[in-house]
């Protein structure tokens, strides 16, 4: 038997069946888990139903995946026009192709990339997916699904980033005042719930504006997700600043670095290298937070299936609906789970050796 195979079956044995109370537990659980996982299979692809036009196709103890397929575009798209479609593919290739200068050598300063995607990124979203320069208008009332939750994300962890990285600097810095500020901003949002700032935006916000002003619902949504944001993002980067040892701090004093390129160049690219996991958490809790949306009357992925459901012809699919929009969020949160494990593996490996740092 191979080596490694015996021990597997030797830990397993170790772990779980080292006295007859733990056998007996053991087997009790691979019993259901074998129960609930037969059901399972059974309910979504044995006897599911992949095709029809209403629920009437529905099979007693099984899904009915053709309400997910009748309705895909409006779980990726919201009501957003179907012949406007192609305005949503361009914004999301062009917010994509503006990853590119992250890859090239050439480009040596990554935080001015950074600070064009802060500019371009609300520009395009602006002007193909609300309209502009001879395209049609088309409310945001209309956006939700995949691409509201999106929206919601990127722009609300793009913003978050450097204030929360001004915040860490603040709460930390000699002058009494600033400190003091930052310090009642991060625990201010953090001593809150996020569906009160979502309230505040939506409801409150417009009785303070001035007569003829109107600030449209996602600007307002993405500044309270940003300023929410923010705070716990300027605690993660406040821990990797206190995780730097002091002698970086004296190293960059001694060479003459004023404040600003001393954590341009010295301590701000180790606090990050860090953090990054926690980066990368405080990221995927965040895209989780965006489904509060739907209780200020906002469809996004999730908040779009309670509609799709109530339509007459597909009464009664609410469960496929949140399966399938909890299946997209888990697939999303994996995907930035691994991509920040393959970031923090690199970044604290030295390349020259291949050792970990």
């Amino acid at each position: 038997m191979n080596n490694k195979l015996y021990g597997r079956i030797k830990s397993i044995r170790h772990d779980y069946f080292n006295t007859p109370v733990n056998a007996v537990l053991s087997l009790v659980m691979i019993f259901l888990l074998a129960k609930v996982a037969i059901w399972f299979v059974n309910w979504a692809f044995i006897h599911a139903v992949w095709t029809g036009e209403t629920s009437e196709v529905a099979r007693p103890g099984g899904a009915t995946w053709a309400f997910i397929i009748k309705k895909f575009r409006f779980f990726l798209f919201g009501f957003y026009p179907k012949q406007h479609i192609w305005r949503i593919l361009v914004t999301l290739v062009l917010m994509g192709a503006s990853f590119v200068p992250y890859f090239m050598k050439r480009v040596s300063h990554k935080v001015l990339v950074f600070v064009a995607h802060m500019v371009l990124w609300p520009f395009v979203i602006g002007l193909f997916l609300a309209g502009g320069l001879g395209l049609e208008k088309v409310s945001t009332n209309n956006w939700g699904g995949l691409t509201l939750t999106f929206i919601l994300s990127a722009l609300g962890l793009l913003y978050s980033f450097p204030i929360g990285i001004l915040l860490a600097l603040g709460r930390r810095s000699e002058q009494r005042i600033i400190r003091i500020l930052s310090t009642v901003y991060i625990e201010f949002f953090r001593g809150i719930p996020l569906i009160t700032i979502l309230f505040m935006s939506s409801v409150v916000v417009p009785f303070f504006l001035p007569s003829g002003v109107a600030i449209d619902k996602i600007i307002r949504v993405v500044i309270g997700m940003t300023f929410f944001q923010s705070a716990y993002l300027a605690e993660v980067i406040r821990g990797g600043l206190q995780a730097v040892p002091e002698g970086q701090y004296e190293a960059a004093d001694s060479l003459g670095f004023k404040f600003g390129l001393q954590q341009y160049l010295i301590i701000m690219p180790q606090v990050l290298k860090i953090t990054i996991a926690n980066i990368g958490g405080i990221s995927i809790s965040f895209i989780k937070d965006t489904t509060l949306v739907l209780i200020i009357g906002m469809f996004d992925l999730l908040g779009i299936v309670k509609p799709l459901a109530s339509d007459s012809n597909w009464l009664g699919m609410e469960p496929e609906g949140l399966i399938f929009a909890g299946l997209v969020y888990w697939v999303i949160c994996f995907a930035i789970s691994r991509l920040t494990y393959k970031i923090e593996v690199k970044v604290n490996t030295l390349p020259a050796t291949g050792v970990k740092a």
